[in-house]
């Protein structure tokens, strides 16, 4: 989407115009999906926290001072961060796992296993994950979670590039120390 477009939509949106919402809606929807999912295992905590995004977005979008793409996805990602935060502790004090309703065992899925093999390494890294300090956790949310290149991760998280490939860098080296560690 064009930069001025973008702007206008999102000026539209802030004085609640609904067709401006949708606009921005679908535009930011999967990269919102994809950060969240990136931080959550649970694909119905990833949809329920994505709505939630939305939701809380929609209820403040007067107070949105985006004006381009970096500032609204800025925007958005804190709203997540919060609604992870918060779903987070509403499962600390009720820890529950349910099973996985998407599990579809056939010839060509993952044995039983595979499937606890690939579950372990998943949490292994989820946890790892939480060792880093917040901005590295965050680029390499960026930068392997959403595939986001170094210039659009920096103007997201408001960081130089420079910033960017030094915290990726260490964040990097700290989570092989940390699985490392974790395997032995």
């Amino acid at each position: 989407m064009p930069k001025q477009e973008l702007a206008a939509w999102i000026d539209r949106a802030r004085e609640l115009d609904s067709d401006a919402w949708d606009h921005l809606y679908q535009f930011a929807f999967p990269q919102v999906y994809r950060y969240v999912s990136s931080r959550m295992s649970s694909s119905a905590d990833v949809e329920d926290i994505t709505e939630d995004v939305f939701a809380g977005a929609l209820q403040s979008v007067g107070s949105l001072r985006a004006h381009d793409e970096a500032g609204l996805l800025a925007w958005l990602f804190q709203i997540a961060r919060n609604k992870i935060a918060d779903h987070l502790r509403r499962q600390y004090r009720r820890p529950t796992e349910p099973l996985d309703p998407d599990l579809e065992i056939g010839d060509d899925a993952p044995t039983p296993e595979e499937l606890a093999l690939r579950r372990d390494e998943d949490r292994a890294l989820r946890e790892a994950l939480t060792e880093l300090s917040p901005e590295q956790r965050e680029v390499i949310v960026m930068k392997f979670a959403m595939g986001y290149d170094n210039a659009r991760a920096a103007a997201v998280l408001g960081k130089s590039i420079g910033a960017i490939n030094q915290l990726q860098h260490r964040a990097i080296q700290s989570l092989g120390r940390i699985l490392d560690r974790v395997n032995a």
